[in-house]
């Protein structure tokens, strides 16, 4: 599609709008949730941006195969890909937990390494996956509430990773958890497949109230975040399995000078450059 018929989503501007909100907001009531939104807010400036398809259709799921895992690798050590997310049927919840409807999604991503660590420590998973992976983290725009947000936790992805087939009984407590409701809503089947991916703390504040609602399950919680970033994870292997393709052309979308200055004007951030991913 010729990058003047795509629709430019714009979504990480819209974003940074909305983390500088909440990073005022958290300031006092949760300081380092606050600090974490600025550091986001970084990364979203310093991500190269991808737009993808509605809902990430870029791979079927029933073809989901080895090969789709060793493509993982990110084109730059720091992405945003954006996607819409309308669907036609409404979302099902998933068994007992709760998620928001998402119509508007971005999976931030980067590296793992030394010059891109979020918080202090989460580069020492590199001691368990000394190859590397990659840090996923979803932002999303929820009409419920109309505001852009970020989950409380994400997911790292490691890069020496493996499909397997394997019943619910042989998983950890939380993958089953969180496989057990993905069945349930219908998103998933027992015999899915299904791969490595770690789930980690990005709100510390959030993730005490939500382990608090929990009664103190660590496992639920951790089965919370694994299901609050399925679809981001979902988007970096699809994009990574397009965009490493060698016979795959890309085209850019410039920021518009003219609305940005107006942007500006206004103490918004300014529009931001784009890739267009092939559907």
């Amino acid at each position: 599609m010729p990058p003047e018929q795509v629709q430019t989503l714009n979504y990480c501007a819209h974003a940074i709008d909305a983390l500088h909100d909440l990073e005022r907001n958290w300031q006092h009531v949760a300081p380092e949730s606050a600090q974490v939104c600025r550091s986001l807010i970084d990364k979203l400036h310093q991500s190269v941006k991808f737009i993808l398809p509605n809902g990430c259709q870029l791979i079927d799921p029933q073809e989901f195969r080895q090969t789709h895992l060793d493509q993982i690798r990110l084109p730059f050590p720091c992405v945003a890909f954006e996607a819409p997310w309308e669907t036609e049927h409404p979302v099902q919840q998933p068994g007992e937990f709760t998620q928001w409807r998402a119509t508007k999604r971005i999976a931030l991503c980067w590296e793992a390494g030394p010059d891109h660590e979020l918080l202090p420590g989460h580069n020492r998973i590199l001691t368990t996956f000394p190859e590397g992976g990659v840090f996923v983290v979803p932002i999303y725009w929820s009409p419920e509430v109309q505001h852009w947000t970020v989950a409380f936790g994400g997911a790292f992805v490691p890069y020496h990773n493996t499909v397997i087939t394997r019943t619910l009984e042989e998983a950890t407590p939380s993958s089953r958890l969180a496989a057990e409701a993905l069945i349930t809503a219908g998103r998933a089947t027992p015999t899915s497949m299904q791969f490595q991916a770690e789930p980690f703390v990005l709100l510390p504040e959030g993730y005490a109230e939500i382990l608090e609602k929990h009664d103190g399950n660590r496992e639920e919680v951790f089965a919370q975040i694994m299901l609050d970033s399925h679809d981001e994870i979902m988007m970096l292997i699809q994009a990574c399995s397009v965009i490493n393709c060698a016979n795959v052309s890309m085209a850019d979308i410039g920021a518009p000078a003219a609305l940005n200055k107006k942007r500006r004007e206004k103490g918004k951030q300014p529009l931001l450059s784009k890739i267009i991913c092939p559907a």
